[in-house]
């Protein structure tokens, strides 16, 4: 087993004491953990397996429910992904979570779990974009009454890559303008239908990943051209999108909060010199400000403005205000970190083979070095990204995926990756302590073995194992599940470490900074 890196947060949980309450409560669920604060002030800490919809529902269970193709449907389907790194597997029946539902609810009941989060297909509840699907309409009424029956907070992404393929063919998705009222107009039929049941939606995940990864699968599949791809219209229109969504939630007159998500891989200066400084501002501005400053301030981060320049469509007054303060808390998905350098040698041509999403927002950057550190446990990589987060938005924060992937297929024997979630928890709540920050969520991806786009199935992070090779999809516990048990058990984060020798860990660490009610989410298609 990998050893967990030194940090200093590895055993900085002593001595906090719980600041709400003399009992700290916490709850565990499926998905992804995530702190939140209810109204009566009980801060939860909820870790979470999320899923995207083609991850774990599989399509085939829903094609015969009326589901119309999706964009990721067809990318996924057309033959042509080896060049991406995809293998044989396929999304088709994956977890088949569209009709063994009920069997992750339980489970994340199971587990003492209080948040379930999942996100909504909109092939599925609007196969052509335009008619709504009854049957799908039905199905998520009857998954949010589970969730509820179990006495879990539904917690409701809407959009997860997966919008009707027509928009595709009509005006190349969100590379289009047109794309903003069509996503509003999804919205308001599912607010409209579970607005009075759920009270915590996220609009679109994870944009900047989205507007970088899928036109290149695009591309690859012959679906686009290279002039179809421009990743700062889709970010530009991804944001306005949301903004419109976060409106319509407002002025329909329902309870609940309303975020967007990005996926940060935030980089810290390889160095305390200036240059390096302004090398890691730039490559974080350019990956997670190009979505996150729009619906913050109403406008690019001026770093972006003045290095893309005329390539930026900009803003109109009208849109501007539209986009201006449009998130209850803002949602990112966190997995490793990396260090940036000034080098006025750099080319973005170098990485752009290593890692592709990158490489586009080095693009205007040529002078970023980065080194990444995918492969380490890094739990300063969420405290770096904690900190940028906060000191440029001021928001709430919910870390909506963080979680670690078995290469060496592990099974159920997975005690190392309650390892990682005990160094990274611990990190977490100190860096909320230390620096003040208002986190009010922390979602683990993931609570069931998923499809994980090009690592098929041979890269797992769930906590529940999938038996994908048997054929069956049954479902078992790995030992991790029983970090988050434990954890809801005693109230504090259990000191897991790597000791070969010892297959068990220590009973807990100190006290959690806040009243923590575990839960684990669920992206479900």
């Amino acid at each position: 087993m990998p050893r967990v890196p030194h940090c200093r947060t590895r055993t900085s949980l002593e001595g906090i004491k719980s600041v709400t309450s003399a009992r700290s409560h916490w709850v565990v669920q499926p998905g992804s953990a995530w702190f939140s604060r209810a109204s009566a002030g009980v801060w939860r800490l909820s870790p979470a397996a999320r899923r995207c919809r083609c991850n774990v529902f599989g399509r085939l269970g829903g094609l015969g429910a009326g589901k119309g193709e999706s964009a990721a449907d067809r990318v996924l389907h057309s033959g042509k992904m080896a060049g991406a790194g995809f293998g044989s597997d396929t999304h088709d029946v994956a977890a088949d979570s569209y009709r063994r539902y009920k069997e992750d609810v339980q489970a994340a009941a199971d587990l003492g779990l209080k948040l379930y989060r999942f996100s909504i297909s909109w092939a599925r509840m609007m196969p052509d974009a335009v008619s709504r699907n009854d049957q799908a309409v039905q199905h998520y009424h009857d998954v949010i009454d589970e969730v509820l029956k179990h006495n879990m907070v539904p917690l409701v992404t809407l959009y997860h890559f997966d919008h009707p393929w027509v928009l595709e063919e009509q005006f190349k998705g969100w590379q289009s303008g047109k794309m903003v009222n069509y996503f509003k107009e999804y919205a308001r039929l599912v607010f409209t239908e579970y607005g009075s049941k759920v009270k915590l939606w996220a609009t679109v995940n994870e944009a900047n990943m989205y507007c970088t990864y899928f036109p290149r699968l695009f591309l690859m599949a012959n679906l686009y051209t290279q002039s179809d791809m421009d990743h700062y219209a889709c970010m530009r229109n991804t944001a306005l999108g949301h903004a419109e969504a976060y409106h319509l939630f407002k002025e329909l007159g329902l309870e609940g909060q309303v975020g967007f998500s990005a996926a940060l891989s935030t980089a810290r200066p390889r160095s305390t010199r200036p240059e390096d400084v302004y090398a890691s501002n730039a490559f974080n501005q350019f990956s997670g400000g190009m979505v996150l400053a729009p619906v913050t301030y109403g406008d690019y981060p001026q770093i972006v403005k003045e290095l893309a320049g005329s390539k930026l469509q900009p803003f109109s007054q009208a849109e501007s205000e539209r986009l201006k303060g449009t998130m209850d808390f803002i949602a990112f998905n966190v997995y490793y970190g990396m260090t940036a350098n000034y080098d006025a040698d750099a080319t973005a041509h170098s990485i752009y083979f290593k890692a592709p999403i990158i490489g586009l927002y080095l693009q205007d950057t040529p002078f970023v070095n980065l080194t990444l550190e995918s492969d380490l446990m890094d739990p300063d990589a969420l405290r770096t990204a904690l900190l940028w987060t906060w000191n440029e938005y001021k928001v709430p924060l919910i870390v909506s995926e963080n979680g670690y992937g078995d290469a060496s297929q592990l099974g159920t024997k997975d005690r190392i990756r309650g390892v990682y979630f005990s160094a990274f928890l611990r990190t977490l709540v100190t860096t909320m302590k230390e620096y003040s920050i208002k986190v009010i969520g922390y979602c683990a991806w993931s609570l069931i073995d998923s499809y994980e786009w090009s690592a098929g199935y041979s890269k797992p992070y769930g906590l529940v194992h999938i038996d994908y090779a048997g054929g069956t999809q049954d479902r078992s516990m790995k030992d991790s599940s029983q970090f988050w048990v434990e954890l809801a058990k005693t109230g504090s984060i259990p000191l897991w470490e790597d000791k070969a020798s010892s297959a068990t860990a220590a009973s807990s660490a100190a006290s959690a900074a806040l009243l923590l009610l575990l839960a684990l989410a669920v992206n479900l298609l």
